[in-house]
């Protein structure tokens, strides 16, 4: 019995159908293929279905010779290296290289084998991937093909071409099959000898021409010129490579005569190899490897978030709409906006809107809206049907990597509230996708429809007066921020949460979420604070050429000999008064300034100037009064400033005001203490220094919708 298979297989070897790619193709197309034949196939499976991928790094073997693949070229050649260095490189195509690995001139190495990060082609296609047309003349080639080797197998001949006798057997295979005209017996024998390299059924089909036939020595002057004018960073336009063609066929005619010098391509042949190129190689030359690794990149199944507060997503974006000052009018540009966004619910926790350029305070107040609850906020506000439950304190922040993040004060208020905190990669925005999602949806829906909104680019502005439509302040513009967030966006079908809206998706999460919420408030406001250290005199703490005094601060002196170190908490928006650690109670008490009239309302960017300016004028030869003046001057060149004709400068001195989003929702709530503008700003000599002009009319919500 075994002799007996044996025998069977041996016979089915012979056959053309011998491989196990042509029994999937006959089996696709419903062929009944002899027992013998099938069994042969099956017997030999194993052998000729080697599956590889063509990667950097995978081997050949070729009679004591190693190649070793190394990269892609841009006219879609695989350039192989022999590993030793001793045979020149090869730049072969890919049905080259199927032609050697099949016919048995190449072994793969399988040490080499396995997975690999530039996968970059598959086996090739079977007849399934074909059209109906070309299966069906492969299948009827296929056919001729089986039916002419049974007859000679049965006849005892050999698989050989004989004219008269091919010519014989194929007129009565179509008189079987019902065709009108038999194929000739030369067409057959080139069937063969195109299906006997690789055995694959695909080489049956037609092989359409373009049209156009490529000359081998042109092209191996183009692939030359492209390596060296076109696949550099310097991104030289076609034009570039056909001078450049044109020039190296020149130089290389120099040294021909008569028939033999090369003809120069034309352009326009020139320009559609170049669109002939791989597009993956070509950016990656042009654009550099992370810009083309973000446009080729796929969109795979993203971050799981399995609950609510479990990741926290924080970035910066300017706002797309340019708001004026609310007294002069005038344009002060663009403010920053600090969004923080739930990763599972999608709900907007918080946000900070401000002058200032994004750093680490503005995560902190941010982060410090997002973990209140708002309740007092939305009750304050009139206007909002909707809740806005969002609170609570986060497993994890993700944020960007920028210089001006790595700070000690983040670090510390992730520290003490036990948060993981996440910096993401530079130049990676899918990292954070939700939130950058929602820049897009805060951008269209909201501010492009506002006065005064700026466009990306200038196609997208056309004519558009951005500066003269501007009309809506800081105040006005957090205003409308807040009711889109919580009556639109909130209540807004999000199609990233199966339809179903980011206030159901919070709800719906809450019941079975523990909310962990800070136990005192008012740590919150410690932590937003930079933490630094300093010596308690008698005189009280100095920072800053700041002197901070207080009863429970020199009852800190009477425990201890020396003078003791405590730890202190300054804030950026407000320089009369710090925070200092009691140690014994474990809180932090208030200790205001002693100078009270001169640091009352200052910002610490404007109590810098200030001192700046007095060691430049007076050295360290001042007094308090000299101070003050000086204080009363920077502040005047403020507010000349919001008045300024270049809207840099009035948006550098909005920046020094520290006017944002805290200052206004702070007159809405007076529990919220925010960040406070200078009280020079609000008195009655600056209102006297800014010109009467009539008021541009206030623009409202209930005017937008």
């Amino acid at each position: 019995m075994s002799w007996e298979r044996g025998r069977k297989c041996s016979e089915a070897r012979r056959s053309p159908w011998a491989t196990s790619r042509g029994v999937a193709c006959a089996q696709t197309l419903n062929w009944r293929l002899p027992p013998k034949v099938l069994c042969g196939c099956l017997a030999i499976r194993r052998l000729v279905m080697v599956r590889f991928h063509f990667k950097r790094g995978l081997r050949f073997l070729e009679n004591g010779l190693v190649w070793v693949l190394q990269r892609r070229s841009a006219t879609g050649k695989i350039m192989f290296e022999e590993e030793s260095g001793e045979s020149p490189s090869q730049a072969l195509t890919v049905s080259e290289v199927y032609e050697k690995y099949l016919g048995e001139h190449w072994r793969v190495d399988e040490s080499s084998l396995g997975p690999g990060k530039e996968l970059m082609f598959s086996t090739p296609k079977d007849i399934r991937a074909l059209g109906d047309r070309d299966a069906e003349c492969a299948a009827m080639r296929g056919d001729y093909l089986t039916k002419l080797h049974q007859r000679l197998v049965a006849e005892g001949e050999r698989w050989r071409c004989v004219p008269k006798l091919f010519t014989h057997h194929l007129k009565n295979i179509a008189r079987e099959r019902g065709d009108k005209k038999a194929p000739g017996w030369s067409t057959v024998w080139n069937w063969w000898k195109r299906y006997e390299a690789t055995r694959c059924i695909t080489k049956l089909a037609d092989h359409r021409r373009t049209g156009r036939t490529r000359d081998v020595v042109q092209f191996s002057v183009f692939e030359e010129v492209i390596a060296e004018v076109f696949l550099t960073p310097q991104k030289q336009p076609g034009k570039t490579v056909c001078d450049a063609m044109e020039d190296r066929i020149q130089r290389i005619n120099e040294g021909l005569s008569g028939e033999s010098k090369i003809s120069t391509p034309a352009k326009a042949t020139v320009y559609r190899w170049l669109k002939d190129l791989n597009h993956a190689v070509v950016l990656r030359a042009r654009e550099g490897k992370e810009a083309s690794e973000r446009q080729m990149r796929g969109t795979m199944q993203g971050l799981r978030v399995n609950r609510i507060l479990e990741r926290y997503e924080i970035d910066h974006t300017p706002v797309d709409v340019l708001v004026v000052c609310k007294l002069t009018r005038m344009v002060l540009g663009r403010p920053w906006l600090t969004l923080v966004i739930d990763r599972k619910s999608r709900m907007i926790a918080g946000f900070y809107l401000s002058f200032h350029a994004p750093s680490a305070y503005s995560v902190l107040y941010a982060l410090r809206m997002a973990i209140l609850p708002k309740d007092d906020l939305l009750k304050a506000i009139p206007g909002l049907h909707n809740p806005w439950p969002v609170r609570g304190l986060p497993r994890l922040i993700a944020t960007d990597n920028g210089m001006d993040l790595h700070s000690h004060a983040l670090e510390t208020f992730c520290m003490d509230a036990a948060i993981e905190l996440l910096f993401c990669g530079v130049a990676h925005p899918e990292m954070k996708g939700a939130i950058e999602r929602l820049f897009g949806t805060l951008s269209r829906d909201l501010f492009h429809t506002l006065p005064g909104t700026v466009f990306a680019s200038i196609d997208q502005r056309g004519d558009y007066p951005s500066g003269d439509l501007a009309a809506l302040d800081l105040d006005t513009l957090t205003m409308i921020l807040v009711k889109w967030i919580v009556d639109k966006y909130h209540c807004t079908p999000h199609r990233g949460l199966g339809g179903n809206t980011p206030l159901y998706s919070w709800q719906e999460d809450e019941a079975s979420t523990s909310i962990d919420l800070p136990a005192y408030p008012r740590q919150l406001d410690v932590m937003v604070g930079q933490s630094a250290n300093r010596t308690a005199f008698k005189y009280g703490i100095e920072y800053d050429c700041i002197r901070y005094n207080s009863d429970a601060l020199l009852s800190f002196r009477e425990e201890k000999k020396k003078s003791p170190i405590v730890e202190i908490r300054v804030y950026e928006h407000d320089v009369s008064f710090i925070d200092v650690l009691d140690e014994n109670l474990g809180e932090f008490i208030r200790v205001p300034a002693v100078d009270q009239a001169y640091c009352q309302g200052l910002t610490r960017h404007v109590h810098l100037m200030v001192r700046q300016e007095v060691n430049r004028r007076f050295g360290n030869q001042w007094q308090q009064q000299q101070l003050l003046e000086v204080k009363r001057e920077i502040q005047a060149m403020v507010a000349a400033a919001m008045k300024a004709h270049k809207a840099g400068k009035r948006k550098q001195a909005a920046a020094q005001s520290m006017v944002d989003s805290n200052d206004v929702l702070n007159q809405h709530k007076a529990a919220f203490e925010g960040a406070r503008r200078p009280s020079g700003m609000d008195s009655e000599e600056f209102l006297h220094t800014v010109p009467s002009a009539s008021p541009l009319p206030k623009y409202t919500w209930e005017s937008h919708v």
